[in-house]
């Protein structure tokens, strides 16, 4: 059975009758659309108590209480039992002779004198199995109508059902309601019959559904906490499998910057390498003498905070930089008055040159050497990690 404490309150609109229903319940599965089922818990618990006590035996008892009706639909409140004692229920039901109906009627009017009878309940060993024909001849002959159930009742397990007639059978109830309140006429009865062991009758009755209902809102609070425990942890779960999604897609899209800097790192350690094998000596191509490298080196320390030259971007704007950057229109053998004049120049490179403004190492390398692919080796040979920062008057060890 599914158990869900709830509140319940009835709400009406219009001219349509209001009932004034239980606020503290138990609902045992999914009541029915058609009728609803409520059953006080004194009574489930009196009559589990007393279908036990012969527990290879049926026994039988009487559902006392009032029904109501609301939208066309009946509500039926079960607040007393009477228990049959002595009366040999069989697999027909209960032999309900005019002695059984004489001490029926006697218990009513002494304890439940303002409730009805609601129907009857029948505790059955081995239950469930197909209710027996005898048992809805019964609860026609003296259970009839829709506001009569009958309440099975398996002694050994602990499990009851509600049934009611419909269709011409007993059709099992989906669900019902356990409701608390302080039903004083059924804790009376329970003592002066000799079932309300453990209670003294000159002492006041301890309000038993004041305090199951609060520990049932107890255990409520317990899971609640627990609910949000588990919602922290989620959140905080599912937070942390984005920021690991997110680290691992930024890590997948830099992959080929990585490897750029893995190359860069790598030619660096390299070239500190050679330096270091080399003890500090520059070598100048053309040139052997030391002391040359020394005196470029102190200049351009002293230069440093001067203007730096323009990028490779600023010279992109000059009519100059948009003629060298369209190599690819000029044939493919040039005449041999360039070829000369190239050879000419080269036989021509100084040692040293001095940066201009607007000067880039892409300018100086064509300028000089008539070709692109002196950079590497300007930068290598003048210890330039950024091959686009070079500052105006900067000397230059050229190879």
């Amino acid at each position: 059975m599914i158990e869900i404490v709830y509140k319940e309150e009835a709400k009406e609109t219009g001219n349509r009758r209001k009932l004034d229903l239980p606020k503290n319940v138990r609902q045992i599965g999914e009541p029915e659309d058609k009728r609803k089922i409520y059953i006080e818990d004194y009574v489930v618990t009196y009559l589990r108590k007393f279908a036990r006590e012969e527990m290879l035996n049926s026994r039988g008892a009487i559902l006392l209480g009032h029904s109501e009706w609301m939208d066309g639909i009946p509500y039926l409140f079960i607040k007393s039992a009477i228990a049959l004692k002595g009366v040999n229920c069989g697999r027909e039901g209960i032999p309900f002779t005019d002695e059984v109906w004489a001490e029926i009627y006697g218990a009513i009017k002494e304890y439940f004198a303002d409730q009805d009878i609601l129907g009857w309940f029948l505790s059955m060993p081995g239950y469930p199995m197909d209710l027996d024909a005898r048992l809805l001849k019964t609860h026609v002959n003296y259970f009839g109508g829709v506001d009569k159930i009958l309440m099975i009742e398996e002694p050994v397990e602990g499990e009851e059902d509600f049934f009611a007639y419909e269709n011409g059978k007993l059709t099992r109830q989906r669900g019902y309601c356990i409701f608390y309140e302080r039903n004083e006429a059924m804790q009376r009865y329970m003592v002066e019959m000799g079932d309300g062991e453990g209670v003294d009758e000159n002492e006041e009755f301890d309000d038993r559904a004041t305090r199951t209902f609060r520990t049932l809102i107890q255990d409520k609070k317990d899971t609640s906490n627990q609910k949000r425990v588990m919602t922290f942890l989620y959140t905080a779960s599912t937070f942390l499998v984005m920021v690991v999604l997110v680290i691992g897609i930024t890590l997948i899209n830099n992959y080929e910057k990585m490897e750029g800097l893995e190359m860069a790192l790598s030619e660096i350690s390299q070239s500190l390498e050679k330096q270091e094998g080399q003890a500090g000596e520059i070598y100048v191509q053309g040139s052997t003498d030391p002391e040359l490298a020394d005196a470029v080196t102190a200049e351009n320390a002293q230069a440093a905070g001067e203007e730096t030259a323009s990028s490779p971007e600023e010279e992109a704007g000059q009519p100059e930089e948009q003629t060298e950057e369209q190599p690819e229109e000029q044939p493919e053998e040039e005449p041999e008055e360039t070829q000369e004049a190239v050879s000419q120049s080269v036989e021509e490179i100084p040692d040293v040159y001095v940066v201009q403004k607007g000067d880039t190492l892409l300018s100086i390398s064509r300028k000089i050497y008539g070709r692109d692919d002196k950079i590497r080796e300007i930068c290598s040979l003048n210890g330039i990690w950024d091959s686009n920062h070079i500052l105006v008057g900067q000397k230059l060890l050229l190879p």
